[in-house]
């Protein structure tokens, strides 16, 4: 059996984005509208409490950040670094990436500790807190 040979210019699809009244989607693709509901156009910022990093382009954090877990140990001093670098260098990402990484080795001996506890309590070896009693 022979292959059929199909030029591109003989596909029905070729060169859709070269006319944009040819796509599908055109119709579809309005600018987005505000909803009715939203009493406001950017969220009150968050007070800043602690160490939030940001990126050294911008002159605040974004309006909602998170702080549940603040920058700690190695990964905490990779995360940093990443920040000092603009965010369109690869070495910024590649920082991110890799303080991570490290972070999740920093917390296995802490996850470890929590499951020897946990058995330990089931073992009746140790007695549970207070807060965590039923």
């Amino acid at each position: 059996m022979e292959a059929e040979i199909v030029l591109p210019r003989e596909l029905p699809y070729w060169g859709v984005d070269l006319c944009p009244e040819d796509r599908p989607g055109v119709p579809r693709e309005v600018p987005p509208r505000l909803l009715e509901s939203a009493h406001w156009l950017e969220p009150e910022q968050q007070p800043i409490e602690g160490l939030v990093l940001r990126h050294p382009g911008r002159a605040r954090p974004t309006p909602v950040f998170s702080t549940a877990l603040p920058p700690r140990g190695a990964s905490g001093v990779l995360r940093r670094v990443a920040y000092k670098v603009p965010d369109h260098r690869l070495s910024h990402w590649v920082a991110l990436f890799i303080a991570d990484r490290v972070d999740v080795i920093e917390s296995l001996p802490l996850l470890f500790f929590k499951r020897l506890e946990r058995r330990a309590v089931r073992a009746g070896k140790l007695r549970r807190p207070a807060s965590q009693r039923p």
